[in-house]
């Protein structure tokens, strides 16, 4: 019988161990957003922690974006869940932003500002815990997105690696899920009765992003088999050859 659980985990290990992302003891911090993704991607990571050889620490984090469009949503259910079914403890921290910062203004609020304030803020924290790592729940359908997005926007070819130092902050980000479909996420998550909560923002609709998903990668889905999977696997291919040899930094 297909155990879908014990293939996301092998998969989710084998990135883990491909890309070198995490050494023993070290302490890595997530942030938790309530999307399927980073939900499957912090019970995941548990339970491969409790089965390696090599043993890590983990830190929870939940930015909550006050100045943001509000996406706090049902935040006791899912605390509960952590510390009552996953014996993790969950942190809330606020951003706080100077009063001059156009993200306090909603109309200069887009996706890629509101991620560069919640990397700002993790990366701060990462001081504060001792962490050098950061995960992010991103998998395979989110590289070929971006990397969509990176040629379309802005004509140049790069991906979403899977590994990626940021070489001022000295803090490297993480990739766990790379080797997932979106599809299987969510079937786990629904599976193991994971509490999840989909997207509240209002421009969702309109970005980049999502009307990459729905006119290019999903009709060709439909008529290509492999599609999606055979990009991903050529620009993992690309990457590893041009940049394994001194790593992937910014």
């Amino acid at each position: 019988m297909w155990n879908l659980e014990k293939n996301i985990k092998r998969d989710v290990q084998k990135a883990l161990y491909d890309f070198d992302m995490i050494q023993e003891w070290e302490t890595v911090l997530l942030w938790v957003s309530w999307w399927k993704d980073s939900m499957l991607l912090w019970y995941i990571l548990n339970e491969v922690r409790k089965t390696i050889k090599n043993k890590f620490n983990l830190r929870w984090v939940y930015i909550f974006k006050e100045f943001l469009i509000d996406c706090d949503i049902q935040f006791e259910e899912k605390r509960k869940y952590y510390e009552d079914v996953l014996w993790i403890p969950l942190e809330k921290v606020n951003i706080s932003l100077p009063e001059d910062s156009k993200l306090n203004d909603w109309v200069w609020q887009n996706c890629q500002r509101c991620a560069y304030a919640r990397r700002i803020a993790m990366m701060k924290l990462c001081k504060k815990y001792g962490a050098t790592k950061i995960a992010f729940g991103h998998h395979m359908d989110d590289i070929v997105v971006t990397t969509f997005m990176n040629m379309i926007q802005w004509r140049k070819l790069k991906i979403m690696p899977p590994v990626n130092k940021m070489s001022k902050w000295d803090i490297t980000f993480i990739r766990p899920l790379a080797y997932l479909r979106e599809s299987d996420i969510l079937k786990l998550v629904l599976q193991k009765e994971i509490p999840f909560s989909p997207c509240s923002c209002p421009v969702w609709e309109d970005t980049m992003r999502n009307k990459i998903k729905k006119e290019i990668i999903w009709p060709n889905e439909k008529i290509l088999p492999n599609y999606t999977e055979n990009i991903f696997w050529a620009l993992i291919k690309d990457f590893r050859e041009k940049y394994e040899a001194w790593w992937y930094s910014m």
